[in-house]
């Protein structure tokens, strides 16, 4: 390399350096949960909650997308804020988002889906959720 082309070259690279240097906010300071989210779309867009558990009855997670699967742990009747992982068969995102609150509800009820609970993970069966919509 030349000098002048490594002075150019130097200069150059300071001054994006000095540039990045200057913002407000970099990905470090922000919370890891939030650098690269973009937001939820289809069966992964809204939060559920549960439906279609009997008063006084618990939901069971499993470990696998089966009934007779190992059991994770459990959800109250009034669980909220249940986050969808995944849903098999795969739902998909345009047909959910251009359902109805019905429509959603009939198409999550053909799935086993993997949820996270406050970081509880397993499946359960789709008809035991229902999206929180309009937030």
């Amino acid at each position: 390399m030349t000098g002048s082309l490594s002075k150019i070259m130097t200069v150059t690279l300071g001054a994006l350096m000095l540039g990045l240097g200057t913002s407000s906010a970099t990905a470090s300071d922000q919370d890891p949960a939030e650098v690269n989210d973009l937001p939820g779309f289809g069966v992964w867009g809204p939060a559920y909650r549960l439906r279609n558990v009997p008063e006084g009855m618990r939901l069971v997670v499993r470990s696998e997308s089966r009934r007779g699967a190992a059991t994770v742990g459990s959800l109250t009747r009034s669980a909220t804020e249940i986050l969808v992982l995944n849903c098999a068969p795969e739902i998909a995102p345009l047909a959910f988002e251009d359902a109805s609150p019905d429509g959603k509800r009939e198409l999550l009820g053909g799935a086993w889906c993997q949820i996270d609970h406050y970081g509880m993970t397993g499946f359960v069966p789709g008809i035991y959720l229902d999206p929180i919509l309009g937030r």
